[in-house]
Order: structure tokens, then sequence, then C-alpha cells
């Protein structure tokens, strides 16, 4: 019982000193965020002499966990996705991606930032499970995800504290099994990002 009663103190301590730093108003530290939006995909799939091009609107989600080095500069892990239904599946193309932004003040109020990152971009269909429900989610019959390179870049606006607007240009090359996808897509959406 002492013991639980020291490590819940520690814990304790810990965690009242380091909300000192981080939520403190200041872009300098531990950053969290999020947004949603919407925007413009056009994917290009070719196997041997057969192609195919499709152009759709889509969903937006991002998430990104990282540390700003100072109020200018953020280095963080942003997984960006855009959603799609076609015959009643939902479809993902997810770029998960080591990055940077850069703002162009030093103030946290407002200011006009610019962002890029590379890394692993993916499609699947993850909702979609096994014909036998009790196998769950990627079970026989599950419409399997294909991986490849992916980046990104763009420009955004902290119009008052840690809401941004952000314009987005996306790419991603996926080859599997003598298939190759290309998608390129346009993405606005709204960030909220706790700093």
């Amino acid at each position: 019982m002492k013991k639980i009663k020291l490590l819940a103190g520690v814990v304790m301590l810990l965690s009242a000193y380091a909300n000192l730093y981080a939520f403190d108003g200041e872009r300098n530290g531990f950053i969290l965020g999020g947004g949603i939006g919407a925007g413009y995909l056009s994917k290009s799939t070719s196997y041997n002499s057969y192609s195919v091009i499709d152009n759709r609107g889509v969903f937006l989600t991002n998430f990104k966990i990282g540390h700003a080095l100072n109020n200018t500069l953020e280095l963080y892990c942003i997984y960006k996705a855009s959603w799609w239904s076609e015959t009643e599946i939902t479809y993902g193309l997810a770029l998960l991606a080591l990055a940077v932004t850069f703002y162009t003040d030093t103030e946290t109020e407002t200011g006009l930032c610019i962002s890029g990152g590379l890394g692993l971009s993916t499609l699947g269909a993850p909702f979609e499970h096994g014909s036998n429900p009790a196998e769950g989610f990627g079970g026989p019959g599950a419409v399997n995800s294909s991986t490849g390179f992916g980046c990104f870049g763009g420009v955004g606006y902290e119009f008052t504290d840690h809401w941004i607007v952000e314009l987005d240009m996306h790419y991603s090359a996926i080859s599997e099994s003598g298939s190759d996808l290309s998608c390129f897509g346009v993405q606005l959406t709204i960030n909220v990002l706790a700093y």
C-alpha cells in the first residue's frame, strides 16, 4: 500500500510539473492538434496498358503530435486521411508523415505558416471486415490496404489563438502486384492546436 501511495504521489507531482510548461499559450514545447475539412482527390490507377482516372470530393481528418522548438518552428508526426464511399464501402487514403511547420512571425495570436512532410501513404477500407462478424476487422474477405510513398505541402493562417485554416496539396504513389496508384489531392482544413 505504501508503494502505491508513493507511486501515486510521484505521478501527481510529475503531472503538475508537466502542466506548467504544456498548454501554456506559448507555441514553444509540446503540441497536440487535429482538424477536419473537405477536399478534392484525383486518383489514377494503371495495370499493364489499362488505366482509370477517378476525381471526387472527400472528407478530411488529421491529427498531429510533436514539439515546437520555438514560436516559429514545429516538428511533429501527422496523420492526414481522406475519406470517401464507393458501392457502400468507405475507403481511406492516409498519410503518416514526419513534418515541419514554419510560422512567419513570432507572435502566437495570428500568423501565416508554411508546412510540409514526407512519409508513408496507405489506401484501404478500414471499416470492412470478414464475412464472419466474430472474426472482426481484417478477417477473411477484408479489403486489404496497400502502402507507398506520400508527401504534402501547404500554407496556413492562424486567425486566432489555437485555430488554423490550412490549404495543402497531397501526393501519394502506391504500387502493388503490378498495379500503380497515383493520387493528388487539394485539402482545406480547419484545425485546433493545443500548445
